[in-house]
């Protein structure tokens, strides 16, 4: 929500819950699913409306849980608003800032400027005991040896980010960025895997 009250719905995610109780965030799927994006986004720039009527400004998310319905369409229950940047604000800027593309909520696609559809598989909660004395410079080393690094020419790859957790606490996290869902996790699934691998030598 801009000071003139204009709205702009700028992502739509899918969530990736874990832990013991199943509600630990662990990361995020974009855009959302175009079978239900669309009429997502609508329903939170209903939201916003009212929340710009408020007084309300910059950023912030709304938590959703949709439902499929008989007749194939989806309901969307709002469950949560977080008025503030969230779990998914860092990694929607990084593919914003790398690509210089926006988010079109009527399609439910993100666009590049060289005019590409981009979608990324992100995780802030990429953990492993094997990770452990990994320094951010073996990071880099290994994701380079093994062609993991974001690649400007294409737009797709692997960012990795909170870097600083690794050496001590074995945790990362991980923005990977392709041409659609399926080579997002592609990249993520393999980063995984060297991941591991590297760590057990």
């Amino acid at each position: 929500i801009n000071p003139g009250k204009h709205i702009d719905v700028v992502s739509t995610h899918d969530q990736l819950l874990g832990g013991d109780d199943g509600q630990i965030f662990l990361g995020a799927i974009f855009p959302a699913d175009k079978s239900y994006s669309v009429t997502l986004a609508a329903e939170g720039k209903k939201i916003a409306n009212t929340l710009a009527e408020k007084g309300a400004l910059g950023r912030f998310a709304i938590d959703f849980i949709s439902v499929k319905q008989n007749d194939g369409s989806w309901q969307h229950y709002a469950i949560e608003i977080n008025l503030r940047k969230g779990g998914t604000t860092h990694p929607y800027l990084m593919l914003q800032f790398l690509t210089d593309g926006k988010y079109y909520a009527e399609t439910g696609e993100f666009i590049t400027a060289s005019g590409n559809e981009r979608c990324y598989f992100a995780s802030d909660n990429v953990s492993s005991d094997k990770y452990k004395g990994l320094t951010p410079g073996d990071l880099m080393d290994i994701a380079m040896f093994h062609s993991l690094m974001y690649d400007g020419a294409t737009q797709e790859g692997v960012m990795f980010h909170l870097v600083g957790a690794l050496s001590e606490f074995g945790k990362l996290g991980l923005v990977c960025i392709g041409g659609t869902h399926e080579r997002a996790k592609l990249f993520y699934d393999r980063a995984i895997e060297v991941l591991d691998a590297e760590s057990e030598s």
